[in-house]
């Protein structure tokens, strides 16, 4: 699991220096946010609701509160209070907040798989952080339409804003910016098959979160270049990588890093074949996402546990799993991983000789990907349904579907899927050739 770096940015306006009976409270959820406790936080933000509580720093308790429910994957209640602070915002004039607020809420929609809406709601923040000049402000949200580019697959906008990205972050001298920008510039990379590149990224944003004593961004790191490892087949390398960024995020006790990590490790596992270690570190993943509430990890593992099945032939358990992964992606609308899960129980239901069925699920998860513009999502519907049509005997189908896979896989630059739907379209051809 790559670590896209968006910004879920704070506004604390006049809560640190408030009267006692607000600041106590304040001052007590910020500490249970560092300690992953995220609903005890919010307890305590909403406590901080008193008649003296000025109109910004109501803007700023709903900013907060909806970062915890964001952090737990709860979506629309993230959004609720979002809105609830842009609402007393721009009746405060309170243009800082405002920023804020519509920023965070353009991420929710980014999640949520609807692009042109978190576009226009970043726009918004970018043009108000212009407005007052502020610049942190502004690289925060060019980087998150950034990565709203990424998702639709359009890598060089993507890349040219988080280019635009480092720059503002190096003129203001702030040293963790840098790195995520840099990290993100590597993802790019990545996407594009482009791995030495990536790595040299990477590495770069490594040094930096080690010089200025970031340990979360050091493991972001070390776990982005595990996965550059794992996609060159380098798997004790790889191995080694998320082993360390794993021991770092528990040193500091960041849960959701340790459930990421404790996810790839699986995922090596499952490509060396050794299920049950795989298994055991899904597991492991799923536990914690479930401890601290986090839902869109919950379906990651959840949908890895049904691959680990599928792998066996236990399909009844796979499609168990993949089902339950697919509720919650629904439940919180995160349409990119529901698009993934319905690709799944389509494989599920081929490999069952159940081929009308996995045109269906097939064709589902293909609609989500183009309505939400993931390029990759889609390239790898077009290519399961060409696979399909393969299985079927319809040759003619199979080459239209695999060779549309391949313009799109190029497009994005993906060589490594670039270079399996050549070989899928080379078997159809010479399995054509031999009919005839």
């Amino acid at each position: 699991m790559k670590a896209e770096l968006e910004r879920i940015s704070e506004y604390l306006d006049g809560l640190p220096d408030a009267p006692p009976k607000i600041r106590g409270p304040f001052e007590e959820g910020q500490k249970l946010e560092k300690e992953y406790k995220y609903r005890e936080a919010i307890k305590h933000y909403e406590a901080c609701f008193q008649p003296e509580t000025t109109a910004r720093q109501q803007v700023a308790l709903h900013i907060l509160i909806g970062n915890c429910f964001y952090r737990l994957s709860e979506l629309e209640e993230a959004e609720g209070h979002y809105k609830e602070a842009e609402t007393a915002a721009k009746e405060a004039d309170d243009k800082e907040g405002l920023e804020v607020a519509l920023g965070n809420m353009g991420n929710i929609y980014r999640i949520k798989g609807e692009l042109d809406n978190a576009f226009d709601y970043c726009q918004q923040s970018l043009k108000i952080a212009r407005d007052i000049g502020n610049r942190e402000g502004e690289a925060s949200d060019l980087g998150n339409i950034g990565l709203i580019y990424m998702d639709k697959g359009e890598l060089d906008k993507a890349f040219e804003l988080f280019e635009q990205v480092l720059q503002i972050e190096r003129e203001i001298g702030l040293r963790r910016g840098e790195a995520n920008a840099l990290g993100n510039i590597g993802n790019i990379y990545q996407t594009k098959g482009e791995l030495d590149k990536a790595l040299d990224y990477y590495m770069q944003a490594l040094n930096i979160n080690r010089e200025i004593g970031v340990k979360e961004g050091e493991a972001i790191q070390l776990g982005n270049i595990g996965l550059v490892y794992q996609t060159k087949g380098e798997l004790d390398k790889a191995l080694d990588y998320h082993q360390k960024a794993l021991n770092i995020d528990k040193e500091i006790g960041q849960k959701e890093g340790e459930a990421a990590n404790l996810g790839n490790i699986g995922l090596i596992y499952w490509i060396k074949g050794e299920l049950d270690k795989a298994f055991d570190y899904y597991q492991q993943a799923l536990n914690i996402d479930r401890e601290i509430g986090r839902k869109e990890g919950e379906a990651i593992q959840l949908c890895n546990i049904g691959l680990i099945y599928q792998t066996r032939g236990e399909l009844d358990k796979a499609l168990d799993y993949h089902q339950t992964a697919l509720n919650i992606d629904k439940e919180i609308g995160r349409k990119k991983g529901e698009a993934a899960s319905l690709g799944n129980i389509g494989l599920i239901y081929q490999t069952r000789g159940e081929l009308d069925k996995a045109l269906d699920y097939y064709q589902q998860a293909l609609n989500i990907n183009r309505e939400i513009g993931r390029k990759e999502g889609e390239a790898s519907q077009l290519g399961n349904i060409g696979l399909l049509f393969g299985v079927k005997g319809e040759p003619d189908k199979a080459l239209e579907y695999a060779e549309r896979a391949l313009k799109i896989f190029e497009e994005i630059g993906a060589k490594i899927d670039i270079e399996q739907t050549k070989q899928n379209i080379q078997k159809v051809k010479k399995s054509k050739g031999k009919k005839q």
